[in-house]
């Protein structure tokens, strides 16, 4: 089914208001990285309600104009850098309405928008090579090992530790400038995802209270295809086989799928956390803890990938309730 966006004639004041949000969340943290570094990740939301309260061609208009005017405000501070970085967290907002239009699945959508969002990564940091500097991902990883001496050195040179235990550090240190090479590209991707899910999850509430639009089933209904699980088996099984080529690349998927059955996991518990009626207090609390803790989240992996098999939710052909 597919979901026509409401165009009626927007008020100029509300254009105005939602141009200056996206020039805020765009420049601020050119001006103060620490205090409003997390402006960028509501860039994705910011354009996606956006383009579905506005249509399309309207939306683009608002956002190309925000763009220009947070390009001058980075050129004056002198970091066209963090500029070219923040722009493209715009593009997976454009995917994700444009999916809405035309009635794709939340699994569809958010793998387009999630292969938009680091496909917008890694040409802002091919840009960047071209004009001189290294690439982005070897100054990450340049910058990461550089962290791990520095640290391991301020441990040795503070003389508080016992040999034995410094030795544990020192190996532990060693076996993470080992480790995190190999699955950096795999954490990445799941940053990629959780941005898009959680701009996914927040954005059908926001625009469904803000116009006629209907993003989506209800999220206590998502699933992943039920295929997907043989990729996750065929990861697993990739990373004991003697190839270390892969077994790097089975690592990094088995990351990223990860990822996504601990979001199936997540909508497994808000469906029965509705279906028991727990009071909304109690069931914030309950999803707090439960993202929070590295047990919890390892329930919701194992009840996301157990979904796929028993189906824990066999009544969703009936109407979930609409409390968030």
């Amino acid at each position: 089914m597919v979901t026509t966006l409401e165009q009626e004639q927007p008020a100029i004041g509300k254009i105005l208001l939602s141009i200056l949000l996206v020039v805020l969340a765009l420049t601020l943290p050119g001006l103060h990285w620490s205090l409003f570094s997390w402006t960028f990740l509501t860039l994705p939301l910011l354009a996606f309600l956006v383009y579905c309260r506005f249509g399309m061609h309207v939306g683009k208009r608002m956002l190309m104009t925000a763009v220009v005017i947070a390009l001058g405000g980075h050129l004056l501070i002198g970091n066209f850098k963090l500029f070219l970085f923040a722009s493209v967290m715009l593009p997976p907002g454009y995917v994700l309405c444009h999916s809405v239009q035309r009635g794709a699945s939340p699994a569809e959508s958010g793998l387009l928008a999630s292969l938009a969002l680091a496909a917008g990564w890694v040409a802002a940091g091919l840009a960047l090579t071209l004009g001189g500097e290294t690439f982005i991902y070897r100054q990450m990883l340049e910058g990461l090992d550089q962290a791990l001496l520095e640290a391991l050195g301020q441990y040795r040179a503070s003389g508080a530790m016992d040999a034995q235990t410094l030795a544990l550090v020192e190996a532990t240190i060693g076996r993470m400038q080992t480790v995190i090479p190999v699955i950096l590209p795999g954490t990445l991707g799941s940053m990629a995802l959780l941005i898009v899910w959680t701009t996914m999850a927040l954005g059908k509430i926001a625009v469904e209270r803000v116009s006629s639009v209907v993003a989506w089933q209800d999220f206590s209904l998502w699933s992943l295809p039920e295929k997907l699980i043989w990729a996750a088996i065929g990861a697993g099984l990739s990373i004991m086989l003697p190839w270390p080529l892969l077994a790097k690349i089975g690592i990094n998927a088995a990351l990223l799928l990860a990822v996504l059955y601990t979001f199936q996991g997540m909508s497994v518990t808000v469906f029965f956390m509705r279906k028991w009626n727990v009071p909304l207090l109690l069931r914030s609390f309950l999803y707090v803890m439960i993202i929070f803790q590295s047990l919890g989240t390892i329930a919701l992996l194992c009840l996301g990938i157990a979904d796929t098999w028993i189906d824990f939710r066999r009544q969703r052909g009936n109407a979930a309730p609409s409390s968030p």
